[in-house]
């Protein structure tokens, strides 16, 4: 395992993707966010010791830049391969794969559920996936397991997920976006790399998905991690909330906590009405996480802006069923 790494960002991801690496014995530099020269930023890096790079939760194009540079300059990158970032970097790739798999495909917003599918790959052609999870609220909540999906949907979505990351050769770990409407779905999008939303697979699989991708990059087969389709099983249920504030200088001055709260990435900000902190809850079913999500909200305080905490207290309100 290599033993110092940058990391490419400075939002709440960044902070997640360096408490992974300490618990590892991994060295994490000081963050350095991509600001377009991916050549400068590898350089940065390998002036400092670094073995690896992290793109955090950088878009595909960002991602493509800095796995060509990290390859030139002999650092790992925890990632796909540039040449498979690449054909998905530009038009059609998607298309195509998706058309020679006979999956549905749509652009756009159509007014269906959004759903993801979390995959994780290797490079010896093994891929798992780790279940769905929900995007609600205007991308403000998450949850995972997504509620009343009809297994045959469920089912599909995870298989067709899995057959299109292979297709497009994409490792580590991916995130495939489906539009749902009744009983049937479209691939939406296909986003490598990890997601902000991947607070909430982590707690209903039980596993760290950071360091699965840190030890994928590094060469390691998803069976060395004891990760096969078999052993992949969901317990309870999750929801994230993503907690923002109008100004840069709102900080947080009570942070809920207790059994089954999570907060990932508190911390100051350097752009306005950004994502102050990833707040997730856990509980045995539906109705225990909503109920706890619901005292966790009311205990988190911000001071010095608005935020969008009343707007998550009033989707949540009074209801034991989904947002």
């Amino acid at each position: 395992m290599f033993q110092i790494l940058a990391v490419a960002d400075s939002g709440v991801l960044a902070r997640r993707v360096t408490v992974a690496a300490h618990e590892l014995g991994i060295v994490v530099l000081p963050e350095d966010p991509f600001d377009g020269e991916a050549a400068a930023i590898v350089a940065r890096a390998v002036a400092a010791g670094g073995q690896a790079i992290h793109p955090g939760e950088a878009p595909v194009g960002a991602q493509l830049a800095l796995a060509r540079a990290a390859e030139a300059a002999g650092l790992i990158f925890v990632g796909a391969s540039a040449s498979a970032l690449a054909p998905l970097a530009g038009p059609g790739a998607l298309d195509n794969a998706v058309s020679e798999l006979g999956i549905g495909r749509v652009t756009g917003d159509d007014g269906g559920r959004r759903i993801e599918v979390q995959v994780l790959a290797d490079r010896d052609g093994e891929i798992v996936h780790l279940r769905e999870r929900e995007i609600t609220g205007g991308g403000d909540t998450v949850l995972a397991p997504a509620p009343r999906l009809a297994g045959t949907v469920r089912s599909g979505l995870c298989r067709d997920a899995v057959r299109i990351v292979g297709r497009l050769g994409l490792t580590g770990a991916v995130t495939v976006v489906f539009t749902v409407v009744d009983d049937e779905y479209h691939v939406a999008d296909v986003l490598p790399g990890l997601q902000l939303a991947h607070t909430v697979t982590e707690e209903v699989t039980n596993l760290d998905l950071v360091q699965a991708q840190l030890h994928l990059a590094d060469g390691a087969r998803l069976t060395d991690l004891g990760l096969t389709q078999d052993a992949v099983h969901v317990r309870g249920v999750a929801i994230q909330c993503r907690v923002t504030a109008d100004d840069a200088r709102g900080t947080a001055r009570r942070l809920p906590g207790g059994p089954g709260v999570r907060i990932d990435g508190e911390r100051s900000r350097e752009r306005v009405a950004d994502v102050m902190a990833a707040m997730t809850c856990r509980g045995r079913d539906l109705v225990q996480a909503m109920r706890r999500t619901r005292r966790a909200l009311g205990e988190f305080e911000v001071h010095g802006s608005a935020t969008n905490l009343p707007a998550l207290q009033h989707a949540l309100a009074g209801s034991e069923s989904a947002p």
